[in-house]
């Protein structure tokens, strides 16, 4: 695995990532403002993404970046705001990147709907500057969009990867955190946007067919 920064690591669904890359042995540092609750075995660094400058140390020297972070809801008046943290944020990553870093982004459904889940709609608005902020850097990228998160066990569905953005459904952190670390694996996850779902049945036994099977 490549060496790694988890650009909010110590949260919910950033523990998970942590721990599932720390089982395939990469070497990892972690972007929190709570570095205090980060594993051990890990390199902590204080900081958010908001700032510029914590997130440049952050990303020195490693292979590759995984964002997942969260904001404020709705309330671009705070430090925390969804503006500062998904666009602007984003944009820090972009330009602390060597060309070669590849940057797995955890993002959310209902981006080109933002409709669908009003109560969100500046967090949704926000989430999609920051992903087409990535997609337009050249930089190799994946974004994955999950549907609504649960606290359930991961490892124990079938996991369905789609575009388009039309789906709704539930999805465990546990199982964002897999997809995130077949992505980093896989080159053909690379210059991808999907969405992912959990439904029953097996979980997958191979990720390289489904990250071909996109667009």
């Amino acid at each position: 695995m490549p060496s790694t920064v988890v650009i909010g690591g110590a949260g919910r669904t950033g523990r998970h990532i942590v721990e599932r890359l720390l089982r395939d042995g990469a070497a990892v540092k972690v972007l929190s403002r709570n570095p205090d609750h980060v594993p051990d075995g890990v390199e902590a660094i204080a900081g958010d993404i908001t700032r510029r400058d914590s997130v440049a140390a952050a990303m020195d020297g490693v292979d590759a970046v995984v964002v997942v972070v969260e904001s404020a809801m709705n309330d671009d008046a705070s430090p925390n705001g969804p503006t500062a943290v998904h666009d602007e944020g984003s944009r820090h990553v972009v330009s602390a990147a060597a060309p070669d870093t590849h940057v797995v982004m955890v993002s959310q459904i209902y981006i080109t709907r933002p409709e669908a889940f009003p109560a969100a709609a500046e967090i949704i608005a926000a989430r999609g500057r920051g992903e087409q902020a990535l997609r337009d850097s050249g930089l190799p990228y994946t974004i994955v969009r999950p549907s609504w998160l649960t606290d359930e066990p991961g490892g124990r569905q079938a996991l369905r990867l789609e575009q388009g953005d039309t789906g709704d459904g539930k999805v465990s952190r546990e199982d964002v955190a897999e997809a995130v670390v077949q992505a980093l694996a896989h080159p053909q996850a690379r210059g991808k946007t999907f969405e992912l779902y959990g439904e029953p049945g097996e979980p997958p036994a191979d990720w390289g067919p489904l990250f071909d099977a996109l667009r």
